[in-house]
């Protein structure tokens, strides 16, 4: 059974389930076909899809459904008896890849989340596949809630931009994942599945559904400015609000820059009275220094009083960085844990607005309006001081801030 809730591409969503009960018993069907080796799938009288063990595989036997999403926001969730044992190392796979009905699908350089049973224990991973069977490219690993084996397990994923995974198992959050590498992004037309049951043992699915979502990232219109600052005004001390963590470092030709010969870090922060861990902030890098791969600026949100705890996007001409810091911002340097960090495709110039933003437990960093780089963190959400930071490594400036506004969101 699937469903079109809007048909006019690009605003199209679309979605599809099957929970298997109206095939009756026997072969498999359409909108189901079956790709590669193995011994073909069938329903049960119990409404189950049943899939064969095809362990032996040379070429990813497996089921495929016809079906796909149409946006880059979307989510796909399974239930399945998957009774694996032993020593063998074994799996379940469900590909993110191109449709069978697509005339010239090559099923190439494919998504996959993989149930894995091995001697050490059960995992499900989040990889990169050059071929169907062609595993390179390890993502994410995470440890499910219970063993495989007994139990039906279910699965969530859900795709924010083809690029932003998050995981359910069982109804529990595993984690999230930033797909960096772009081969293995899906995209239009690379967003069906096809599952692979390379296991010892058969497996039977209850149901399937994939569909469209809204974004998890909110549109523009949720936020609402609460405070701008342009800086220009004569050098020496921030004031108007503002209370700065260390020192070396103050007003600049109409910036917010490094001063002095030290090496370190300084925070600059304002209390917004934004306790709800919706808030966003965007600050034009630049102005007096501009970007360099030495020494990094960064966006403070959710900061304690003492700029001693916080969230923190720290931005180099290179690289975006996203986590938290756990000691005082004038650290030399301060103790940053990264979610994520992003190094390829990456280019931070003079002039970019940079903007990061949490929205409950989402955080992510834009560059020029485009989000590059998200995580997941419910710290720190109660803390309402918000500001920047510079610094200064091996006696190189980083990156000034020429503005800056912050932000409140609707709820």
């Amino acid at each position: 059974m699937s469903f079109l809730i809007r048909r006019n591409l690009p605003l199209a969503w679309a979605g599809w389930y099957d929970s298997f009960d109206t095939y009756g018993v026997g072969p498999m069907r359409r909108p189901w076909v079956w790709l590669g080796d193995g011994t073909r799938g069938d329903y049960n009288a119990l409404g189950e899809f049943h899939l064969p063990a095809n362990y032996f595989t040379n070429n990813g036997g497996g089921p495929s459904y016809e079906f796909q999403p149409f946006t880059p926001h979307w989510g796909l969730e399974w239930e399945v008896w998957w009774p694996v044992e032993g020593l063998a190392a074994q799996s379940f796979t469900c590909f993110i890849t191109d449709s069978w009905a697509r005339v010239g699908a090559l099923f190439q350089n494919l998504l996959g989340i993989q149930l894995r049973h091995t001697s050490s224990g059960d995992t499900i991973g989040i990889n990169g596949y050059p071929t169907i069977i062609g595993f390179n490219d390890h993502e994410g690993q995470f440890t499910p809630p219970a063993p495989y084996f007994g139990k039906y397990t279910t699965v969530r994923i859900w795709c924010e931009n083809d690029e932003f995974l998050r995981l359910w198992v069982d109804g529990q959050y595993m984690g999230s994942q930033m797909l960096t590498n772009p081969t293995f992004k899906p995209g239009p037309d690379r967003r069906c599945v096809r599952f692979l049951n390379a296991a010892l043992c058969d497996c039977w699915m209850r149901w399937i559904q994939h569909y469209d979502k809204p974004s998890s990232v909110p549109n523009k219109n949720v936020w609402v400015p609460q405070l701008t600052d342009n800086f220009n005004r004569e050098d020496g001390p921030v004031d108007n609000g503002w209370t700065q963590i260390g020192t070396n470092a103050g007003l600049v030709g109409g910036s917010w820059a490094n001063t002095g010969t030290t090496d370190g870090s300084r925070g600059l922060l304002r209390n917004t009275g934004i306790s709800t861990g919706r808030v966003r902030i965007e600050a034009t890098v630049g102005g007096a220094v501009g970007p360099n791969n030495t020494a990094s600026s960064g966006l403070v949100l959710c900061s304690n009083a003492a700029g001693t705890s916080g969230l923190i996007a720290n931005v180099i001409a290179g690289q975006l960085g996203i986590g938290y810091f756990s000691d005082s911002l004038s650290g030399n340097p301060p103790t940053f844990t990264y979610y994520r960090t992003l190094t390829t495709g990456v280019t931070v110039s003079a002039g970019d607005k940079i903007a990061f933003s949490s929205y409950g437990s989402l955080i992510w960093i834009e560059v020029n309006g485009t989000p590059r780089l998200y995580a997941v963190s419910d710290t720190y959400t109660a803390n309402t001081y918000a500001g920047l930071r510079v610094s200064r490594a091996s006696s190189t400036y980083s990156a000034s801030w020429n503005d800056v506004t912050i932000f409140t969101g609707l709820g």
